[in-house]
């Protein structure tokens, strides 16, 4: 689904962006990052509220995201704005082909 690419200005700077998904089945937030001066200030929540908006007005009920489990302090966020840790086997398989090598460009 298109229009769930979200982006933060500040003045002609881009500080902050979300990217979402949705398959008609489940929302996903794919990618949230705000620029390192900005951090801190609600923006990264804010992002996520308007994607959150986003989704639930085309009818999902029910949004994920995937952090990596050592990154305690993304946990914390997500977990400060509703989202839990469900239990769930997380799959993914590598396209080696596709991978850069040490030394060559991506």
């Amino acid at each position: 689904m298109k229009n769930l690419f979200f982006v933060a200005l500040a003045g002609h700077k881009v500080i902050g962006t979300v990217l979402a998904g949705y398959d008609g089945h489940r929302g996903w937030l794919y990618s949230i990052a705000v620029h390192p001066s900005h951090r801190r200030r609600g923006l990264g929540a804010n992002l996520v509220r308007h994607a959150e908006g986003a989704l639930t007005a085309r009818g999902c009920m029910k949004i994920n995201l995937q952090i990596v489990s050592a990154n305690e302090s993304v946990k914390t966020f997500y977990e400060s704005l509703g989202y839990s840790t469900e239990p769930r086997i997380s799959m993914g398989k590598k396209i080696e082909s596709n991978i850069a090598k040490p030394g060559e460009l991506s």
